[in-house]
């Protein structure tokens, strides 16, 4: 699915990346605050995204105008993941074969050692098989100690929705 996610809701852009999907944030996209909803509307109604916000005012105004669009109430984002799912109808999984950047929302694809041997540590170099590059930033990737975290709040999610 393809989303845009107002400025209150960047972790969940964050991890909604990382489960693959298309997220633009209005954060990434340096627009005055006076003209944040209005970007956010139009960028969900012409690229048809559904519009995450925590703002009602904002939630009321997409509907008015056939744009959809989710209210997320909870400030813990695994609860905020499991609102969009249920909203959204789609279960959201985590997987690092599908995982955007959750930097910049660009394509990761696995790279070879070869690639990226001058990008990390050589402990790393060294403990890791995997890694993944980002299309559009160059961030590399690894299933690292942040790795742990990930797939314990995968795990809350799941516990969750069931």
């Amino acid at each position: 699915m393809k989303f845009v996610a107002d400025g209150m809701l960047g972790k969940l852009a964050r991890w909604l990346r990382l489960a693959g999907h298309d997220v633009t944030y209005i954060g990434d996209l340096r627009v005055p605050a006076n003209e944040q909803d209005d970007v956010l509307l139009e960028r969900a109604k012409l690229q048809r995204r559904v519009l995450l916000t925590c703002d009602l005012g904002l939630h009321r105004r997409a509907k008015r105008a056939g744009i959809r669009s989710a209210y997320v109430e909870s400030n813990d984002v695994v609860r905020q993941l499991v609102e969009v799912s249920k909203r959204c109808g789609q279960k959201i999984e985590i997987r690092p074969e599908n995982s955007r950047c959750p930097m910049c929302n660009g394509s990761l694809k696995l790279a070879s050692k070869d690639d990226v041997k001058n990008l990390v540590p050589a402990t790393v170099l060294k403990a890791q098989r995997e890694f993944w590059r980002c299309g559009k930033c160059g961030k590399t990737y690894w299933h690292g100690t942040h790795w742990k975290t990930i797939l314990e709040m995968a795990s809350r999610y799941n516990q969750i929705v069931g």
